[in-house]
């Protein structure tokens, strides 16, 4: 797990979407399979096939792995909300007793980040999980924009097809 800055944050969750394995869409994705996206159109049904086989396997995989980091970064925070409020009622009672006056909100959030170390520790793991949960939301976007683009292709074929068998017009 990340410690230190969101820099650090966001390098460990470049590192989990690169073990990912997912391709960044682009020449390069369909280079792989010796299809050219930037021609779709022209695309033969062999193709097409490929096309929506290859986004919808990438897509569900995101949506998968999007789910995993949810849950994980949902548990996370539930973990340090759960331990900076025990931490900040703790502090609070501690003044009281003592006798010294309340700290404002941001004085509270510094004393229990410094007093109980475990509470940083979970900020950064937030911030790290969020940043994963950012990379692949957007990676996920580009491979549904994808997939959305051949099935319309696939769609407007088959009304073709279907206005040429009935004899209608286009």
């Amino acid at each position: 797990m990340p410690t230190g800055s969101a820099k650090t944050a966001l390098e460990f969750a470049q590192n989990f979407v690169d073990e990912l394995a997912i391709p960044i869409i682009g020449k390069e994705v369909t280079k792989e399979y010796s299809l050219d996206f930037s021609n779709l159109m022209d695309a033969d049904n062999k193709q097409l096939e490929e096309f929506i086989t290859m986004f919808g396997g990438y897509k569900a995989y995101l949506e998968n792995q999007l789910a995993e980091i949810t849950a994980t970064k949902t548990a996370i925070e539930a973990s340090f909300n759960e331990n900076y409020s025990a931490a900040i009622y703790k502090l609070a009672d501690e003044r009281e007793a003592e006798g010294k006056k309340k700290l404002t909100r941001e004085e509270v959030r510094g004393a229990a980040f410094s007093v109980y170390p475990a509470l940083p520790e979970l900020r950064k793991e937030i911030m790290a999980h969020e940043a994963i949960y950012i990379r692949i939301t957007g990676l996920l976007a580009a491979y549904k924009a994808a997939y959305d683009s051949v099935s319309r292709v696939i769609t407007i074929r088959n009304l073709g097809r279907e206005q040429l068998w009935t004899g209608q017009k286009l």
